[in-house]
């Protein structure tokens, strides 16, 4: 039997204020005005990413260890994962992987579990750093957009990676980060992938949300990358999103602003692992294309 809104409501304990009437109490959750929406989302089916079948292959296991960061002002910890069948010190393409908020670079070289989809025919290499909690971008005394260029590349290219050849995919403040990298270094990159990137509607809501992100509303300004979309012409990025993840909407805003909104695909999942499975494969592919 199918469930009411009302019903849906009362079976979601997380939800406030039940008796404001059903059709409007759904309506509050709906945008986040009470709480509940994640539960509300999976009872309504919208996490429900379709991840392909798994390989069947253990991914293989990362190389990890801490470089100097000059733009950082201090050692990072960072990860490498190359594909199976290769070896630290063979001359392969790079894919940076730029993590979200609390994470870091090991997880981020394993996330969507991309080891496992890299392929023998156009092998590259993943490539994670911590970058802190800044949402990438620089800040007075911490630098991590800058680390990755300036400072992880070069030293990408003492292990004798091929650092001509890079792309870089992040997660959800990784995925702005990716975005950011595209917009700062224009010929740097030759595919930009952003899952679910964490991209705010204004200073006032990265203040609610993530208080920190942002130093004060000049550096917001400076580092808004809806304000510039137009700037992404010409760029090879793709980015996707899940319907019911909660930077959808900013998101939206941003494909309405791109040059070519084709670049953005919305479709079944939420703000989670599973639909960075999901979306991997097509990912993946697209990046072992653009390093060939």
């Amino acid at each position: 039997m199918r469930l009411s809104r009302r019903g849906l409501l009362l079976g979601l304990g997380g939800v406030a204020v039940l008796g404001a009437a059903g059709g409007g109490a759904f309506e509050l959750v709906e945008h986040e005005v009470l709480p509940g929406k994640s539960r509300l989302d999976e009872a309504l089916g919208r996490c429900d990413a379709k991840a392909p079948a798994g390989t069947g292959v253990p991914p293989p296991p990362a190389i990890t260890g801490t470089f100097h960061s000059a733009r950082r002002g201090q050692d990072v910890n960072y990860a490498l994962v190359y594909p199976h069948g290769h070896e630290r010190g063979e001359r392969l393409p790079v894919c940076l992987a730029l993590h979200g908020f609390g994470s870091n670079g090991a997880a981020a070289a394993s996330t969507g579990n991309y080891p496992a989809l890299v392929g023998a025919g156009a092998p590259f290499v993943i490539a994670g750093a911590d970058g802190g909690g800044g949402y990438w971008h620089p800040h007075a005394t911490d630098d991590p957009l800058g680390m990755l260029v300036d400072d992880f590349l070069p030293f990408l290219g003492r292990q004798n990676l091929d650092v001509d050849r890079v792309a870089v995919a992040g997660w959800s403040m990784g995925g702005y980060g990716a975005l950011l990298c595209g917009l700062t270094y224009r010929d740097r990159f030759r595919l930009i992938v952003a899952s679910s990137p964490a991209i705010f509607r204004d200073y006032a809501d990265a203040e609610r949300v993530n208080p920190g992100a942002y130093d004060s509303a000049d550096e917001w300004d400076r580092y808004d990358v809806t304000a510039r979309a137009r700037e992404f012409a010409g760029l090879p990025v793709r980015i996707e999103i899940g319907a019911a993840d909660p930077f959808a909407p900013a998101v939206r805003r941003l494909r309405e602003r791109l040059p070519d909104p084709s670049v953005v695909s919305l479709s079944t999942g939420c703000h989670d692992g599973r639909f960075w499975d999901a979306v991997a494969p097509a990912q993946v592919s697209a990046i072992a294309a653009a390093l060939a």
